[in-house]
Order: structure tokens, then C-alpha cells, then sequence
């Protein structure tokens, strides 16, 4: 019996090919089925209320306090600041089908959930799919410079440190506005932005069918202006205060964009999930909502986060894990250059 929240997800899956023919076939073909079926947890619903009011402080509730007791009011986002890899935890878990049983209920909290971000929830999870079935291809290694690259090291460097520092986050941010670009010219802008590596033709196939789907085209607009609506309200609310609201915002973008590839920084293709783990204490786990057990999660992508501690003892995998917070660090090394293949005589 399939489970309830997976309708949500099967137009993407099916256009993105089944999950279990990606990287991580094995292991989720013979995952037990009480691991890959098991419900969301009922804690999540108060996850949700924790976070979305984190959030809805920080766009709205903030302003009158800062009017009523001056700039020593917004310290208090520094929880809400702390919640943000559990905020985004939980859109994963929507992403996943795993947030609520029912698939509208799944998908609508994960939807406002990424407007309290700023992000674009329809292009959020194409893409966070499309991470999972073709991961570590050539689109999908933003830290790997190739072999016979012949441009600046620095300049790719500095381009690294950006995309860390908040370039990725914007680059979401950003997004929606293909929504308005004209599908004549959607496959050429693949090209531009993804590249031309031939392992790469069916992700760029799948990114403009997906842009260019007339109903997508007309959620992710709609998304879209009730995101900026809100910005618009937020600035207004903050009045005077709005670099406030501005800082935290991208203070949040921060943290999401260096930990977007933080598990599969430096990873090698043969690695197992192509995706590592990390060590963490009991609070990190409860705010990362176990991400530090990444390599787990692409070997059962289906399973809810709870689960992802029991899976990982009773599978283990090899190699060391470092810290996570070390990893995070460790990324400002900046990217990597890829081996370049043996020359044949």
C-alpha cells in the first residue's frame, strides 16, 4: 500500500525517473519496507508551528518590538536564526512527502514554510529531486573545478567563496523569474547555466520541460508575487528598522547556501550515495533534524527523519565522519580540481 503523502511527489519522480534507478539503487531497492513507509511523525506538526512562528516573528511580529524598545529587541532572532537548518529540514521533509500524512496538507505547510525563506517551493523540490537522481554529475559539483579547466584559480575561488556566502541562496531567490522567460529560449539558458557536459543532456532535458510546463509556469508566479507581497508588507512593517529585516533574512540565506553541498563537498563518485556523515551532538541532531546523516538519507530518501539514526546503526557505512560544523568550515578551502583521466597511447 502506497504511502498517502507520495502522490504529491510522483509527477516529479516519474519525470525525473524513479529514485531507485539513480546512485542509490541498491540500497533503497533493499531497504526494509518498514524503513522506506514509515508515517511522519506527529512531533512534526509542532515543528512546524515552532518554526513558522520563528518565522512569522521575524517578518512581522519584530518591527514593534524594535519601535517599542530600540535595537536590543533583535536579539531576539537569534533563535530564529538558530532554527533555520530545522526550518529547512522540515521543507526537505515536505520535499520527500514526509512532513504530513496527507498530501495536501504536505505539500501546502511546505510551501508557506519556503516563503517564510524566501524560496520558490515548486523549484525547490525539481531540483532537490533532480539532486538525488543524477547526483554528483557534472551540474551537480559545484566544488569540483574540471581537469582541463583554464581559467583563473582565484577567480574561481573568490566565485566559490560567494556561492557560500549567500550566491546560492540568491541564485533561489532569483529563480522564479524563468517562470517569465520564453520556452523558445529555455534550452539555450540550460546550456548557459548548466553546461554542455554530454552526462548532463538529460538534466537539462528535464529542467525545460519542467520551466516550460504552463501550470508550473503559473504556480511558480503565483509563489512568486506572494513572496515579494510579502517582502513588500515586512519593509513596511519594519519601517526605519528594515535593514534589520534585510540582514536576518540574508543572515538565514547564509547558513542555507553553505550547507547546500556541505555533504557532498569533495566527494568522490565511488563513495557510497556519493554523500557523506557527520558527527554532531543531540542538539545538532535535533536542529539539522539528523541532515547530518546525509549519506543515510540518499540511501533511503523516503525515510522520515526520525528514522535516519535507527537506519544508520543498523546499516552502517564505512569511512571516518568528522564533525559537521568542521565540514561546514572545511568548505572554505574552496573547490577542488577534478583528476584528469589517464592519457591513452
Amino acid at each position: 500500500m502506497p504511502h498517502p503523502a507520495e502522490p504529491q511527489c510522483a509527477d516529479l519522480i516519474t519525470e525525473l525517473a524513479p529514485l531507485s534507478t539513480g546512485p542509490t539503487a541498491l540500497a533503497t531497492a533493499h531497504a526494509p519496507a518498514s524503513l522506506r513507509r514509515t508515517q511522519p511523525l506527529r512531533l512534526n506538526r509542532w515543528l512546524i508551528g515552532l518554526v513558522a512562528a520563528a518565522g512569522l516573528w521575524q517578518w512581522f511580529g519584530l518591527p514593534f518590538m524594535l519601535d517599542a524598545f530600540g535595537g536590543a529587541a533583535a536579539w531576539t532572532l537569534l533563535p530564529v536564526l538558530l532554527l533555520t537548518p530545522m526550518h529547512w529540514g522540515l521543507i526537505h521533509e515536505s520535499i520527500h512527502g514526509q512532513l504530513r500524512p496527507a498530501a495536501k496538507a504536505n505539500e501546502a505547510a511546505g510551501r508557506a514554510l519556503s516563503v517564510l525563506l524566501a524560496l520558490p517551493y515548486d523549484i525547490m523540490r525539481f531540483g532537490h529531486l533532480l539532486h538525488h537522481r543524477f547526483t554528483r554529475q557534472p551540474f551537480d559539483r559545484p566544488d569540483v573545478l574540471p581537469a582541463d579547466h583554464r581559467g583563473s584559480h582565484a577567480v574561481a575561488w573568490l566565485n566559490y567563496q560567494m556561492r557560500l556566502l549567500g550566491g546560492m541562496w540568491v541564485t533561489e531567490l532569483v529563480a522564479p523569474l524563468l517562470a517569465w522567460v520564453p520556452v523558445r529560449h529555455l534550452p539555450q539558458l540550460a546550456e548557459r547555466a548548466m553546461g554542455r557536459a554530454p552526462e548532463d543532456d538529460a538534466v537539462r532535458r528535464r529542467v525545460v520541460t519542467f520551466v516550460g510546463d504552463p501550470a508550473r509556469r503559473k504556480r511558480i508566479r503565483r509563489d512568486f508575487a506572494i513572496t515579494l507581497l510579502c517582502v513588500a508588507l515586512a519593509v513596511w512593517a519594519y519601517g526605519p528598522w528594515w535593514p534589520v529585516f534585510a540582514c536576518s533574512l540574508a543572515a538565514r540565506g547564509i547558513w542555507l547556501s553553505i550547507a547546500d553541498n556541505l555533504p557532498h563537498y569533495g566527494v568522490a563518485l565511488d563513495e557510497p550515495a556519493r554523500a557523506r556523515n557527520f558527527r554532531t551532538s543531540s542538539v545538532g541532531r535535533a536542529l539539522l533534524l539528523n541532515q547530518n546523516l546525509h549519506r543515510v538519507h540518499h540511501l533511503y530518501p523516503t525515510a522520515p527523519w526520525h528514522t535516519l539514526p535507527a537506519i544508520a546503526a543498523a546499516h552502517p557505512t564505512p569511512g571516518p565522519q568528522i564533525p559537521y560544523f568542521q565540514a561546514a568550515i572545511r568548505q572554505f578551502g574552496g573547490p577542488v580540481m577534478a583528476h584528469r583521466p589517464p592519457s591513452r597511447s
